[in-house]
């Protein structure tokens, strides 16, 4: 891959936290322009490499290149305005609940947590934009609090990109919502594909969760890439199998992917 067509590149990244590896030497280009899983078991350092990616921590060894600019020469802000963060333990937690669904999408133009300016004339016409463009939304001055899981998950989407990044990154977005918010969270996410032109990277520890528009893949286990590609380069048993641990059979169904602890008869299952 030429080093133009990668929005994240990353070289020889070493990662250790209280003695512990949790990034081996890793090595890894991500192609801009795609949407991108990283899959692997919890441990497996899936949340450190995002969050190398985005800033929040520095590697122990190693370079790190996101969207051309090499972390460490210059002011780590410039290149986060160009990256929208879908993090759903820190922001779950620290957002000012008491603000309001249009202020919380709002908040994403100042990348605050909480909300200390009162946005401009033309903030406040985007964000009626916004608003109106998702009818799902009932009323933006609901306080966020009061919101369920599944709403809060697209509210945060929205507050990623509001400010049209070039990078998305999703922290295991979907992963405690219920089959159809889920399923709603991943619709809303296609619909904003369609509207405009990003790269994104989302991390997840579920195989059957990744939807169709995902064509490309990062597999880790325990600090290390085993496995990039296109979607059905990586969604194989024999990969898979190395991710968990375990013999896994893949079935393929409906553009997605399901896996299987390994039967005594795998021959109808396994692609």
């Amino acid at each position: 891959m030429k080093s133009e067509d990668s929005i994240v590149s990353l070289k020889n990244i070493t990662y250790i936290q209280k003695d512990q590896t949790i990034l081996d030497s890793l090595n890894l280009d991500i192609e801009k322009d795609f949407f991108h899983f990283i899959l692997g078991k919890n441990g497996s350092g899936k949340t450190t490499l995002l969050n190398l990616i985005y800033g929040k921590l520095w590697p122990t060894r190693g370079e790190v290149i996101v969207l051309g600019e090499k972390y460490g020469t210059f002011p780590i802000r410039e290149v986060q305005k160009k990256i929208g963060i879908l993090d759903r333990n820190h922001q779950e937690n620290t957002l000012q609940k008491s603000l309001t669904v249009k202020q919380i999408i709002g908040s994403g133009f100042f990348s605050s947590i909480g909300l200390y300016n009162d946005f401009t004339e033309e903030q406040e016409r985007e964000l009626d934009r916004i608003i109106s463009e998702n009818s799902w939304i009932r009323d933006p001055n609901q306080t966020y609090r009061t919101l369920s899981d599944g709403e809060k998950k697209k509210i945060l989407l929205l507050r990623a990109l509001i400010t049209e990044p070039e990078l998305l990154l999703l922290d295991e977005p979907t992963s405690e919502l219920d089959f159809s918010a889920r399923e709603d969270f991943f619709e809303t996410l296609s619909i904003q594909k369609k509207k405009r032109v990003f790269t994104c990277i989302m991390i997840t520890h579920r195989a059957d969760e990744i939807p169709e528009y995902f064509t490309r893949g990062i597999l880790m286990r325990d600090g290390r890439v085993i496995q990039k590609g296109k979607i059905h380069e990586c969604m194989k048993s024999k990969h898979l199998s190395e991710v968990y641990g375990i013999p896994i059979r893949v079935v393929k169904e409906f553009n997605r992917y399901f896996v299987f602890k390994e039967c005594d008869n795998p021959e109808n299952f396994q692609i």
